[in-house]
């Protein structure tokens, strides 16, 4: 494909996306309605994982000792852990410390001193672990489980299960959101293409009787969808720039602990993702209903 007819299949792609005026805002309109649907429900899910992330980094392990374990036993276990590899910081909370944190208010605390009397607090040694990275956390575990002083240990799993059932639950919603809206996106671009090679059918014969070949033809209509999807990709990163800070402080102000902190590297992986989205969406459009030329031509 030379220069100069680049030039004329673009040319022809733009006059046939002037002469369909009402129906190319209305591809390009549903087309970026859909990407600006994916693109949240894509966001949300990055921003869910890089969540999940921080919070196994974040994450502080906790291993219960065997009650009655020696203060010099705990001392020489802290010791232990302190040269794991996949430990930054240990801590060690006596039971005393433990009850002053479980019973904080004062009345709470006389209240003990009194069931419990003097000398009989029932609560173990625990050893407070700070994990160097979340791909450390699995292995650390493991260690400090085989631990023979350890009786269990924990690092909030339970909420991580929770919060992981939530990124799983959003990959599926935005996986089936692509699907539907990128099959209504191809209903629209086929629909459009379809009209506008209508409109153009006297020259399209006149273009097949002088010889030229399908696949001339094709071209100004393939540029068409592709340049649905390029405007359509554009309206809706245009839209996500400007709306995404003002949704994140929206969320961060009714969720507090959970921040939203997209990077500008998975920013721009989304840009990218959309617009390679916006046009496989056109150009597939555009191919669907231009697989056939001679049939098209004797329904003509």
């Amino acid at each position: 494909m030379g220069f100069d007819s680049l030039v004329f299949f673009f040319s022809e792609a733009l006059t046939n996306l002037r002469r369909a005026g009402m129906m190319t805002f209305v591809t390009v309109s549903t087309i970026a309605v859909a990407l600006l649907l994916m693109g949240t429900f894509l966001l949300a899910s990055m921003n869910m994982e890089s969540f999940l992330a921080r919070l196994q980094e974040e994450a502080m392990v906790t291993a219960f000792l065997v009650p009655g374990t020696a203060s010099d036993r705990v001392s020489a276990l802290k010791l232990q852990i302190t040269a794991f590899e996949e430990v930054t910081d240990v801590t060690v909370v006596t039971p005393e410390a433990a009850a002053r944190e479980l019973f904080s208010d004062p009345a709470d605390q006389k209240l003990l001193e009194v069931g419990l009397g003097e000398g009989t607090n029932p609560l173990p040694y625990t050893i407070r672990m700070k994990v160097r990275s979340s791909h450390d956390l699995p292995a650390l575990i493991e260690k400090v489980k085989g631990l023979p002083q350890v009786e269990s240990v924990s690092y909030g799993e339970e909420a991580f299960r929770q919060f992981q059932g939530l990124s799983n639950l959003l990959w599926i919603g935005s996986l089936l959101v692509i699907i539907l809206l990128g099959l209504a996106s191809l209903f629209i671009v086929y629909n459009t293409v379809r009209l506008t090679l209508f409109m153009r059918r006297e020259e399209v014969t006149i273009m097949r009787l002088v010889g030229a070949t399908n696949w001339f033809i094709r071209w100004p209509f393939v540029i068409e969808g592709f340049l649905h999807g390029l405007l359509g990709a554009a309206i809706a990163l245009v839209i996500l720039a400007f709306g995404t800070p003002f949704i994140m402080a929206r969320l961060a102000a009714l969720v507090p602990f959970f921040r939203f902190e997209p990077g500008a590297v998975a920013l721009v992986k989304l840009s990218v993702k959309l617009c390679l989205m916006g046009v496989v969406l056109g150009i597939s459009g555009s191919l669907l209903c231009l697989r056939d030329l001679n049939a098209f031509g004797r329904e003509l």
